[in-house]
């Protein structure tokens, strides 16, 4: 449709500045806070005149001007997780906090649809992205355009052995692509800390809900169990106490029915993630198996759906607001900068219903 000729005009900086009496240039001084310093009682009449005008200034000539968009992106593998679901919001409110907006694309586990919103990303040029998961050889576009980068929940593939808090140097190996910085938990030690409480509760015969295989997070947690749990089982027994789901409801439910249905029923389980321990809770009340009498369930991420089960869910807590404070500030303070170094914050055992009274 044609634009109306009487249209209202939208008002300029050159408007601003004649109403104000003074330069175009100090309007733009007084915009950007700089790089000129201008009086107190002129920048009050430029702001008077922009609030009298309704002016706005063009935001994609000013971020092209100042190489800024004041814009982070982020990805999730699945939005629907309450997990994604819960860090991208705290990522959004420290960005926000920050003066950046955020915006958000879902890869559906996808390689494919990932690699196509990171090639779209690093055309667009956001100040930074930040990636939960993620595909490390698809991250080379972002390098290639010198868009900052910080990867979540992404553990590396060896136990670390430092501490919360700690800032773990990688390496790169000759040839490959260079690692992202990455925040996140020690999955294998918080892990462990989650099956240690339910041995100490007296169980032998814990089963593992393990995430998929492609997951370095669910590697990690599978790893711990791995170590605590199965040197002390039968091999065929320790076999069968493994299901194997996808990060969803369904995935639970599925594995939680396939473990109680085999000979080798456990005693307890602990679950990958707090999707998948909401769908397996469902599977263990069709069966009128009870929790935690029959079966006592411990599960990873520590959502807030995790409180609201019946009953609620003990669960190994990521605190997600500072992960999520962590990696804005890495992804804002070292803009540019690409190095292999992973911040590690305090994950949390958050004892429940679901596993009983503790015996001590």
């Amino acid at each position: 449709m044609p634009a109306r000729d009487d249209a209202p005009r939208a008002a300029t900086r050159d408007d601003v500045a004649r109403l104000a009496g003074v330069s175009s240039a100090v309007v733009s001084y007084v915009l950007n806070d700089g790089p000129r310093p201008v009086a107190a009682a002129t920048r009050a009449r430029v702001l008077a005149a922009i609030a009298e005008l309704g002016y706005r200034p063009n935001a994609t000539a000013r971020a092209l001007r100042l190489r800024r968009t004041r814009t982070l992106a982020l990805l999730v593998p699945d939005i629907g997780n309450p997990f994604f679901a819960e860090l991208a919001k705290a990522v959004q409110a420290a960005a926000f906090a920050r003066g950046h907006a955020v915006t958000y694309g879902d890869t559906e586990y996808d390689p494919e649809r990932e690699r196509a919103q990171l090639a779209a990303l690093a055309e667009r040029r956001p100040d930074g992205v930040l990636v939960i998961g993620g595909t490390p050889e698809l991250l080379a576009p972002l390098h290639e355009a010198g868009i900052p980068l910080v990867t979540l929940d992404h553990p590396a593939e060896h136990d670390p052995g430092a501490g919360p808090g700690s800032v773990v140097p990688g390496s790169v190996a000759p040839g490959s692509v260079a690692p992202a910085p990455s925040v996140g938990i020690d999955d294998v030690a918080a892990a462990r800390a989650g099956i240690r409480h339910l041995q100490e509760h007296g169980h032998e015969r814990i089963a593992l809900i393990a995430g998929p295989p492609g997951s370095p997070a669910a590697r990690a947690r599978r790893r711990a169990w791995t170590e605590l749990v199965a040197p002390r089982l039968d091999p065929e027994l320790a076999a069968a106490l493994v299901a194997t789901a996808g990060y969803t409801r369904e995935g639970g439910y599925l594995a939680a029915g396939e473990l109680l249905d085999r000979a080798a029923a456990p005693s307890a389980v602990f679950v990958s993630a707090d999707v998948q321990a909401i769908g397996a809770l469902r599977a263990v009340a069709e069966r009128g198996v009870r929790v935690p009498e029959d079966l006592a369930v411990l599960s990873f991420d520590g959502t807030t759906e995790a409180q609201f089960t019946s009953p609620p869910l003990s669960v190994i807590r990521q605190p997600l607001d500072a992960i999520a404070e962590a990696a804005v500030s890495l992804l804002l303070d070292r803009a540019g900068t690409v190095d292999a170094r992973r911040i590690l914050v305090p994950s949390e055992l958050v004892p429940r219903d679901s596993c009983g009274p503790h015996p001590a």
